[in-house]
């Protein structure tokens, strides 16, 4: 956890370091050159967690390589251009910083192994801070976005059919599965399902029937799938259930890949969410949004006046 949290803080770090012209390079911008050490560092925080101790093939490890590489090259544009609107960070923001990381990690001894595990040194990591204080100076000054009540207010009235509750049914559901490799295996399924309904029809708890003769993983909470709108199941039952009362079972439904029963639980109506219960969700989306088309833009702007050479 600690290594994943010090990644996320250094999502913004790596750009171009002290050295112009490094052994192996993999992008120069404006002359600045992104070498193969941080392109290394840039896809370790970009690599999916499932591939922490897997190998990538080589054509997934080209897509990271080229994402991180994209990545690179705007954090390096916006670094340089932070600095030529006279942004700073002076000794002691940086030292808040480390101890404010230390805090977090417990020691300085755990820090410099959470350092050096990324492959940083001291020094370098300390550049790094620096260089991710000044893109947030960046961020505030020119990118972050405050979005009042009443920009809010007017999106919503705008937008009212987005914010529209559907109709949902809270399920329970019997699945026997019918095994394709079983030349009996329809049959069996039929008897199977027959008999489970048979016993509902005779009064018992459809949650006990689920438990028992189900094949979906909802048996475990007695077939219960939670409250569901359309699209969530097989379109032959989902028409069958949300055509059922509250309270009301299905007969046997025949698929291919088996046999369901479905019984509602409960039903809500489509309901039109009030401003105040999306308000804060919607500040959220319209910020991120705004601040996205933002940097977009910043970034459009920085790149067709840039030199940016590749490999």
């Amino acid at each position: 956890m600690r290594i994943i949290f010090l990644i996320a803080l250094l999502n913004c770090f790596a750009v171009a370091g002290d050295v112009l012209l490094p052994e192996a390079t993999v992008a120069v911008v404006n002359g600045i050159a992104i070498s193969e050490d941080e392109l290394d560092k840039e896809v370790g925080k970009l690599m999916p967690k499932a591939y922490f101790h897997a190998t990538l093939d080589e054509e997934k490890l080209q897509r990271l390589q080229e994402k991180a590489t994209a990545s690179l090259i705007d954090k390096t544009l916006l670094y340089h251009y932070a600095l030529s609107q006279g942004l700073r960070v002076d000794d002691d923001e940086i030292v808040k910083v480390m101890e404010s990381l230390q805090t977090a990690y417990g020691s300085k001894e755990q820090l410099d192994r959470a350092i050096k595990s990324l492959g940083f040194t001291p020094e370098t990591f300390k550049t790094a801070v620096k260089k991710d204080e000044i893109l947030k100076k960046l961020y505030k000054k020119e990118i972050e976005a405050n979005v009042s009540d009443r920009e809010l207010k007017v999106y919503y009235e705008k937008n009212r059919y987005k914010f529209k509750e559907p109709e949902k049914i809270r399920v329970r559901l019997i699945y026997v599965r019918n095994n394709p490799e079983d030349p009996d295996g329809r049959e069996k399924a039929k008897r199977k399902i027959e008999e489970a309904y048979k016993k509902l029809q005779e009064g018992a708890e459809f949650a006990d029937i689920a438990a028992a003769y189900s094949n979906a993983m909802s048996r475990i909470k007695g077939g219960d799938m939670g409250y569901l709108h359309k699209g969530r199941l097989d379109e032959t039952v989902e028409e069958e259930a949300f055509g059922l009362k509250s309270g009301e079972m299905s007969k046997i439904i025949e698929k291919d890949i088996g046999y369901y029963i479905v019984k509602v639980e409960d039903k809500k109506v489509s309901n039109q969410l009030a401003f105040d219960v999306v308000k804060e969700r919607l500040r959220k989306e319209l910020k991120q949004r705004t601040e996205d088309e933002r940097k977009t833009a910043m970034l459009a702007k920085l790149k067709a006046t840039a030199v940016i050479i590749k490999q």
